[in-house]
């Protein structure tokens, strides 16, 4: 051990607590301590005087030894080896596995923001759909990490968008189009005794005039006119308006379209002056763009009343001219409204050219498809349009009736002149017998 002089102290506060360097044991406050003053390790006064110097590692390391360290060996008999009271068992502790987590529950806001979000589907979606979109806004918001539902959620706020929007444009079709304020077939009806005694140039007009009504779909209607041109074989081939039959009609894009699926037309309901009516089928729609289309329907039952129009597509109207037009404005069936030609003006549609007849003659939605005729009663054109009525009067615009005739194909059979056939003279007299005519109005009748 080191022969180093050690300080003799009493214990303080730095040194209470330390082990002393030979027997191991800690220093008390105030207890008599001696420091080496080699190495700084801190010794019982009495175990320094005892051991013979410090006790530390590093002076003994250091080859310093006063004297061997005793070492205190402990000797145990068999005898006390026998007495040895066993030590207890080690006690087994219990080992817990941890308790299984619950499973997830849903997010029952999540749920309800689904639900509405389909109920908008048949219900009013421009409600149901906004309320799903709040609904699953909060159902986000308040969700949790053990908890089920988000995806229903996000879906619901998808849905609900596609609510709003599917609603939106529905409402705009059914409301927004020019189908608005159509009645039924049977408000139609005109007093029958009204077409007696007309002269024969509105009678003929009014009787070849039809009222075509459009079904387009998802409550979708279009109401519009259409003019008798011929009737053969059980059928009567009627002219109208292709913007009457086929809702998504453009004159623009027609013109730069291949021929359109007829099938893809609306479902048409005709009734005819007799107060009839019944489906037809659309036979031939106009090329190059041009709002004019051919219809067919069967003829059942009587058909007395029906009469074709009468033209002369080698005749050319002139400003000034006076003319009416029977049609159908806003579903006031049969309506004969006059005018005189305005001006005669021309269109150009895909490298096609013809004339546009514009006139003073009162023209309404519904009147779209049928006749304007001139003072003889003869076609000369099909109402096609009219002005705003909000910044504009007497504005109407028909296509002219030889038009048509250069457009439509030859299977249909449409004569450049048909006009109204003259009673025989036979045919003069005997109707003078009938009814006791003198001889002299027979003559002049006959002359004329």
């Amino acid at each position: 051990m080191s022969e180093a002089n050690p300080k003799h102290l009493q214990a303080g506060e730095r040194e209470a607590g330390s082990l002393c360097a030979h027997c191991s044991r800690e220093l008390r406050l105030h207890e008599p301590t001696a420091l080496c003053t080699r190495c700084g390790a801190v010794h019982h006064e009495a175990c320094w005087r005892d051991g013979g110097g410090c006790g530390s590692y590093q002076c003994a390391r250091s080859g310093t030894f006063a004297k061997p360290r005793q070492i205190e060996t402990i000797a145990v008999s068999h005898a006390e080896l026998a007495a040895a009271t066993p030590l207890p068992p080690p006690v087994q502790h219990r080992t817990y596995e941890p308790a299984p987590e619950p499973p997830p529950r849903w997010n029952r806001i999540a749920l309800w923001a689904f639900g509405i979000a389909i109920a908008g589907i048949p219900l009013f979606g421009l409600v149901t759909g906004l309320a799903a979109i709040i609904v699953a806004c909060i159902a986000l918001v308040a969700h949790t990490a053990n908890r089920k539902g988000m995806p229903l959620a996000v879906a619901a706020i998808f849905i609900g968008m596609l609510d709003i929007v599917g609603w939106s444009f529905a409402l705009f079709q059914y409301y927004g189009g020019a189908a608005t304020g159509i009645v039924a077939m049977s408000e139609f009806s005109i007093d029958p005794e009204s077409l007696n005694e007309l002269p024969d140039r509105i009678s003929r007009a009014m009787r070849a005039n039809v009222l075509i009504q459009s079904n387009f779909g998802f409550g979708r209607q279009g109401l519009g006119s259409g003019v008798i041109l011929k009737i053969e074989d059980g059928s009567a081939y009627i002219v109208t308006n292709r913007h009457v039959i086929d809702e998504y009609f453009s004159e623009a894009a027609a013109a730069n379209a291949g021929a359109p699926n007829l099938a893809d037309m609306a479902d048409l309901n005709v009734m005819t002056v007799e107060q009839t009516f019944g489906p037809a089928s659309v036979e031939w729609v106009a090329p190059h763009g041009v709002d004019l289309a051919i219809i067919a329907m069967p003829l059942i039952g009587a058909v007395d009343e029906l009469r074709e129009a009468v033209w002369n597509g080698d005749e050319t109207p002139h400003i000034g001219d006076a003319v009416f037009a029977v049609g159908n404005p806003h579903g006031l069936g049969w309506t004969h409204s006059s005018g005189s030609i305005s001006q005669i003006r021309r269109r150009s549609q895909a490298d096609f050219d013809f004339r546009v007849l514009q006139s003073t003659a009162a023209i309404n939605p519904g009147n779209s498809g049928g006749g304007l005729y001139d003072a003889d009663g003869k076609l000369i054109g099909i109402n096609t349009m009219t002005g705003d009525k909000r910044v504009a009067e007497g504005l109407g615009f028909a296509i002219s009736f030889p038009t048509l005739l250069e457009l439509i194909p030859e299977k249909f059979g449409l004569r450049r002149i048909n006009a109204t056939p003259v009673p025989a003279a036979s045919e003069l007299k005997d109707a003078a017998d009938a009814n006791d005519l003198p001889e002299s109005a027979v003559d002049k009748e006959i002359e004329e």
